[in-house]
């Protein structure tokens, strides 16, 4: 089974499901606001957890005209379709 948690993972199936909690940063103590999202991926050749979990962060940042560094990534979860 493939360790989805190291981000050099290869993204090796066809297609993936995932899902993630995004914040605009930077998170303080207590609540702090977040966003879920969940989709599907096709992965192109060479593809890493990495390469998808920034393309989500940058998506989110476009979508909420937040700056890329200010997102972060709280939680995910990715696993073949």
């Amino acid at each position: 089974m493939a360790d989805y948690s190291n981000p050099n993972t290869p993204l090796t199936a066809r297609a993936y499901k995932w899902s993630v909690t995004l914040s605009n940063g930077p998170l303080r103590n207590g609540k702090n606001a977040t966003t879920d999202r969940t989709g599907s991926y096709n992965p192109p050749a060479g593809a890493t957890v990495g390469t998808l979990l920034d393309g989500l962060r940058a998506l989110h940042a476009r979508e909420t005209g937040v700056p890329l560094g200010d997102v972060v990534l709280v939680r995910y979860s990715l696993r073949e379709k």
